[in-house]
């Protein structure tokens, strides 16, 4: 049985200082809000996002891994195929697998959907409908309910982290 394992990046494999800033006329500076804080923020009609920090590397490369480093570890060790399907841009994915090289893991690929719209639960289930094509089964984390509920919408084991 061909297995694939993947993971959301931010706050489900490493917790970052990486943050999504909010402009508007009015805020007098912006806002500043962590990944858990954006999935809920509701933008008003003038603001608007500025993701500037999570396209640099160096948030990528100082961030402090979960415990689920150690269970993509064990994976990876095991021979299995692992996925990184992360909501970032894809100028970030090199530093992704910068960062995962330091605990011994390899991802296959480093899947951004940052760079694909606003949806990000629907754009990461396009990518999980393409991996499901290669794979008899396939696990998913992420601490996002949106995601989790689109990936089992499609048949992908879920776990919420």
């Amino acid at each position: 049985m061909k297995k694939a394992f993947v993971f959301d990046f931010d706050d489900t494999l490493a917790f970052t200082d990486a943050n999504v800033l909010v402009y508007g006329p009015q805020h007098p500076w912006p806002l500043t809000l962590t990944p858990a804080e954006f999935s809920r923020y509701e933008l008003q009609d003038d603001e608007y996002f500025d993701f500037s920090e999570f396209n640099n590397p160096e948030y990528i490369l100082n961030g402090k891994p979960t415990k689920l480093v150690q269970l993509a570890s064990d994976v990876y060790n095991e021979g299995h195929d692992l996925f990184i399907l992360t909501a970032r841009s894809d100028s970030i994915a090199n530093a992704i697998q910068e960062f995962l090289s330091l605990y011994g893991i390899k991802a296959t690929a480093v899947h951004c959907v940052g760079d694909h719209g606003s949806n990000v639960a629907r754009s990461k289930r396009k990518v999980l409908l393409t991996i499901m094509e290669s794979y008899d089964k396939i696990y998913f984390y992420d601490d996002d309910e949106s995601n989790i509920e689109a990936a089992q919408e499609i048949g992908v084991k879920s776990y919420k982290v």
